[in-house]
């Protein structure tokens, strides 16, 4: 049998209610989603009362059933079996779950508002809310009873391992640390890398140089387009409308600055649709 400890570091007890939130968030959206999508119009009548099954299932699937929430399984830690008798244990649950099913009800069920129910739940949303924060500076300084529920119904957290060194692995942020070193890499490098270039070299290594400096003079020798914009006219390099629209003489649009910038890098550049290369008095208006 697992050996009870009652002290508990305070970054593990919000760490376990963090990660209880969390997971009981993933499994109601998971849920909720699926059963939108079956049937939108049922979901829209009977969301509160699914929520209100849903959330019910976590609280008895954890802390009913094993005195301990998903995120205090996680870490090891449970409430104090002692001191969770089953009338707290009904109190836990009305103060957990049924708080948020009241609020739905009152927004989603009533046909008209009734203004001193509107008014007295948002007066315990704001008092709670208040209660909450004077709660969380009292468990900085006691170590003891991280939420007001847990206050209010005297619930500690206990440890089931006798170890209470925190465990950290360093594992994961070694890794992201190379990722993200890798990253910062790769966007220094690639602005700076002229893929066109590696292309044309490739394929002058591919067919050989004799090959391109045949297109090259078949280039030369065609007589100049003369290019023409319309509406849908896009630049050939970067796909979006061109500015300052430039051509080089075969009647494809370039932006001025995707073809002076591959011009002024490339010496040799061509272009990407047919392989002309750009007249010796260089790039045209359009």
């Amino acid at each position: 049998m697992l050996a009870k400890n009652k002290y508990v570091p305070r970054v593990n007890q919000i760490d376990a209610i963090y990660l209880n939130k969390d997971i009981a968030r993933m499994i109601r959206d998971n849920l909720l989603e699926n059963l939108q999508a079956i049937s939108p119009a049922l979901f829209i009548r009977i969301q509160p009362e699914l929520d209100l099954l849903i959330q019910s299932a976590i609280w008895f699937g954890s802390v009913g059933k094993r005195c301990s929430t998903f995120g205090q399984q996680l870490l090891v830690l449970a409430y104090d079996a002692e001191k969770l008798t089953i009338s707290r244990l009904a109190l836990h649950f009305a103060l957990t779950v049924l708080p948020g099913y009241v609020k739905s009800w009152e927004e989603r069920r009533l046909s008209r508002r009734v203004e001193w129910f509107s008014r007295a739940i948002t007066w315990t949303e704001n008092s709670a809310l208040v209660l909450n924060v004077l709660n969380y500076f009292r468990f900085l300084k006691t170590g003891r009873k991280p939420t007001l529920i847990d206050f209010l119904l005297g619930l500690d957290y206990i440890s089931l391992r006798n170890n209470q060194r925190r465990d950290i692995g360093y594992k994961y942020l070694t890794r992201e640390l190379l990722w993200g070193g890798f990253m910062e890499i790769l966007g220094l490098l690639l602005p700076i890398i002229n893929f066109r270039k590696i292309q044309r070299l490739l394929k002058a290594g591919f067919f050989g140089e004799e090959y391109h400096h045949t297109k090259r003079r078949e280039s030369l020798k065609r007589d100049l387009i003369a290019a023409k914009m319309t509406a849908n006219t896009t630049c050939t390099y970067c796909g979006e409308r061109p500015t300052q629209p430039h051509h080089m003489g075969c009647g494809h649009i370039y932006c001025y600055y995707c073809l002076s910038a591959n011009l002024l890098t490339d010496a040799d550049f061509s272009c990407v649709k047919c392989g002309a290369s750009c007249p010796d008095h260089g790039a045209q208006v359009v």
